[in-house]
């Protein structure tokens, strides 16, 4: 049975450098680039015709650039101010150790990495965090919202939120796709993505 928790609106940052050359991130502070930029006000924009809906939530962000800066882009849209926002640090991305600044084909390629199985939820590179760590700051973090919310986050605590919400079984979470550009409502146990015109993806 999902767990019931106040209806989420997650969007996930906009691409960054590291992104398009697909170098793990992790606790990397970087920020987004021009096309990151241009992901995160069409967004903005689509939520402009739910603000009558927003104006009700609570808004968060995760501590790292990529996320505020995207928050930027949403607040000045809305309008909202952006000082308003609360900095969550359980909202920052997962950490990923020794893997960070490198390729991401390269951690896959990894021998302890364990692709599709259900010890890669509790995978933990050295210096790094596991899926299952995530999922526990997740919970803190939910379990503390006092209404509805939109979340600025990153791609593996999408997963965890997701994961976590929608009580999706471990072996699945750690490989949910999480686009950027887009939007993700999570309410009643279920989750949609859509684009900016609104549609499910």
């Amino acid at each position: 049975m999902a767990i019931s928790f106040p209806p989420i609106y997650f969007i996930r940052h906009g691409e960054t450098d590291w992104n398009k050359q697909k170098l793990v991130q992790g606790s990397a502070d970087i920020d987004l680039n021009a096309t990151g930029v241009e992901q995160a006000t069409a967004v903005a924009q689509a939520l402009y015709a739910k603000h009558s809906e927003l104006q009700h939530f609570d808004f968060y962000a995760s501590p790292q650039i990529r996320a505020q800066h995207t928050m930027q882009i949403i607040c000045a849209e809305q309008p909202r101010d952006f000082a308003n926002v609360r900095i969550d640090a359980r909202l920052r991305e997962l950490e990923f150790g020794i893997w960070e600044g490198k390729d991401i084909g390269l951690m896959h390629e990894a021998r302890d990495y364990a692709l599709g199985q259900v010890s890669h939820y509790h995978w933990k590179p050295e210096g790094g965090e596991s899926y299952a760590e995530g999922v526990l700051r997740v919970d803190d973090f939910l379990r503390s919202l006092a209404g509805p919310s939109l979340v600025v986050s990153h791609g593996a605590v999408a997963r965890c939120f997701i994961g976590y919400i929608c009580n999706i079984p471990r072996i699945d979470i750690t490989h949910l796709p999480t686009p950027q550009g887009c939007y993700c409502v999570l309410q009643n146990g279920t989750y949609t993505w859509f684009d900016v015109s609104h549609n499910p993806i």
